[in-house]
C-alpha cells in the first residue's frame, strides 16, 4: 500500500513540474562552432555569468566538477548537465541545440546535440531531482526530440518545450 501511495505523490509531483516554469524563450540558444565538451561548458558558463551576475569560472568550475563525478551525457544526442546554486531562489533552464554533435562521453556513446543546462537552488534537492527525471522523461520522447532537431529557430523549439504534450 506504501509503494502506491508513494507512486501516486511522485506522479502527482511531476505534473507539478512545467518547463515553462524553468525555462524562458530568452534562454534558448542555437549554437554553431561549438566543437568539444570543455568549449560547449565554457559557452554555458557565459551564458549563466550573462544572466545572473556569477563568475565565468565559479560556473565552468562546477559544471566541470559535476561532470568529472558523473557524466550528463544520458544517451540519445541529449545532455542534461546541471548544478545548485546557492544565490538563486528557483530552477533555472538553459537549453542549446547545437548545429554539429559533439563527443561527449555519453552513456551509449552518441555524439550531444541537445543539451538542457539545469540550475537549481541548493536547499530544493528533492525538487531538483525530480525536474531532472522530469526533463529527462520529456526530452526522450522520440517525437519531442525530432520535432526538436527539425526546429529552425528558438520559438519553434519553446513552443515545442513549453506545449508538453
Amino acid at each position: 500500500m506504501n509503494l502506491k501511495n508513494n507512486e501516486k505523490n511522485i506522479k502527482k509531483f511531476n505534473n507539478k513540474i512545467k518547463l515553462s516554469n524553468i525555462l524562458n524563450q530568452s534562454n534558448i540558444f542555437l549554437l554553431h562552432n561549438i566543437n568539444n565538451k570543455k568549449q560547449l561548458l565554457n559557452k554555458l558558463s557565459s551564458i549563466v555569468e550573462n544572466l545572473n551576475n556569477i563568475s565565468n569560472k565559479e560556473i565552468f568550475s562546477l559544471l566541470s566538477k559535476k561532470e568529472n563525478i558523473e557524466n550528463t551525457g544520458i544517451g540519445s544526442g541529449i545532455a542534461l548537465p546541471n548544478i545548485k546554486l546557492e544565490n538563486i531562489k528557483q530552477s533555472i533552464g538553459i537549453f542549446l541545440k547545437l548545429n554539429k554533435p559533439i563527443n561527449y562521453n555519453s552513456i551509449d556513446n552518441e555524439p550531444v546535440d541537445i543539451i538542457f543546462f539545469l540550475i537549481s537552488p541548493t536547499n530544493d534537492v528533492p525538487i531538483h531531482l525530480n525536474e531532472l527525471a522530469h526533463i529527462s522523461r520529456f526530452l526522450t520522447k522520440k517525437k519531442t526530440l525530432q520535432n526538436i532537431r527539425a526546429a529552425l529557430d528558438k520559438e519553434t523549439i519553446y513552443a515545442i518545450i513549453t506545449n508538453e504534450l
